[in-house]
């Protein structure tokens, strides 16, 4: 995380941890801190060291709510028991310092634990006896979005790649204008959540808004397309296009198996009364509908 890095060390002290940056390859280090003493002494021992590094003399808080600068990596260590440490955590978040993949590193005394309240943030606590650190970064979410009509293996195998590169993945039935769908949207829904309903850190919904509308609501970064191959790229390329000028990256996935099932298929197997392209923990609610509509008993 260093390598390239734009780094913040509020708190500097020394300035110890700021030049370890540099050493290691960082864009960019400017040192804060209140005290001209500690200004003095890292302004000493950073005689001699190459980089692109500046030195502020001012409190945090002026640092943090001035300019719009993002940062990689922010150190964080203020006097302990202070209360610092935690309003300027806040602050870098809240006026969003922190860049997309950025990481805080908040030093604190551990007799005064750290209590996260904010659902979108991610904590990792390393403790080191009468010192704890916290690695505090935004919660990476993912949103699959598709007419899902039905729920295929095809797509519960896309979820679960974007398990695996997401801390949280919402999965989103939309209204596609284009399709007149077999399955009423409370269908779709339940047939989702059954078949995903021995996962976590996912999250279903249907809505009759935009893809990218309803990112902002969930507060996803990426939309996840699935596809299948050449056939889908091309279109889905050119929406990821019209996507990004709206504000929200897509991320595409292959996955290496269940790629040749498509809802179109799955419909026509299912009024046959074959579910087995159905995720295995939905099939029983798909049976359950199917018979409700009188086809595949």
């Amino acid at each position: 995380r260093v390598e390239g890095a734009r780094v913040l060390d509020l708190f500097c002290g020394s300035g110890a941890l700021g030049i370890e940056c540099l050493s290691r390859g960082a864009s960019e280090v400017i040192f804060v801190d209140k005290s001209p003493a500690s200004v003095a002494l890292t302004k000493e021992n950073l005689k001699g060291i190459e980089g692109d590094f500046r030195v502020v003399n001012a409190d945090f808080s002026g640092v943090i709510t001035s300019g719009d600068s993002m940062f990689d990596l922010i150190f964080i260590d203020a006097p302990y028991k202070s209360g610092l440490g935690e309003k300027a955590l806040q602050a870098v978040f809240a006026l969003s310092r922190v860049a997309e993949d950025g990481m805080v590193v908040y030093e604190h005394s551990t007799e005064l634990p750290y209590q996260c309240d904010d659902p979108a943030l991610v904590v990792r606590t390393k403790q080191m006896g009468s010192v704890t650190v916290e690695f505090v970064r935004r919660k990476r979410i993912g949103m699959v979005t598709g007419s899902f009509d039905p729920i295929t293996r095809g797509h519960e195998a896309v979820i679960e790649d974007a398990l695996g590169m997401f801390d949280e993945v919402v999965v989103a039935a939309l209204v596609n204008p284009e399709k007149t769908c077999y399955f009423t949207p409370e269908e779709r829904l339940a047939l989702i959540n059954a078949a995903l309903s021995d996962k976590t850190g996912v999250k279903t919904l249907f809505s009759d808004k935009n893809a990218v509308d309803v990112a902002r609501d969930v507060g996803a970064q990426f939309l996840v397309r699935g596809v299948r191959g050449s056939g889908d790229e091309e279109y889905e390329r050119a929406m990821a296009e019209f996507n990004r000028g709206q504000g929200v990256d897509t991320v595409f996935i292959t996955p290496d198996r269940f790629a040749d099932v498509s809802s179109t298929l799955v419909r026509a197997q299912l009024e046959k009364g074959d579910f087995h392209s159905i995720p295995a923990c939905a099939i029983m609610k798909a049976q359950e509908i199917m018979q409700n509509k009188g086809k595949g008993a």
